[in-house]
């Protein structure tokens, strides 16, 4: 037994997606969100004092709970206000 008819969907298929058509084109089409709602970030490792840490992981939870913002978010906000009270710009 061949699979000769898988062959020719898959080269039908491959054809369609390089074109950009469908076969049915009443056909909803599968539309991806690329918008990207973040910005790009970086890993900056630092070493901090264990009830620093913790405090942080605290306000983190806490925000969680709240549905209010993510670690990454926070930890800008905190450099933002040292470089204003440093007299800095991002």
């Amino acid at each position: 037994m061949t699979n000769n008819w898988i062959d020719e969907e898959n080269a039908r298929a491959s054809e369609l997606a390089k074109t950009g058509t469908t076969a049915n084109d009443k056909a909803p089409l599968l539309v991806k969100n690329t918008k990207k709602t973040a910005p790009i970030r970086h890993i900056k490792s630092i070493y901090i004092q264990d009830s620093h840490s913790l405090a942080f992981d605290k306000l983190v939870f806490e925000q969680k709970i709240a549905k209010g913002r993510k670690a990454p978010e926070l930890m800008e906000e905190a450099i933002e206000l040292l470089l204003k009270k440093y007299g800095n710009k991002l």
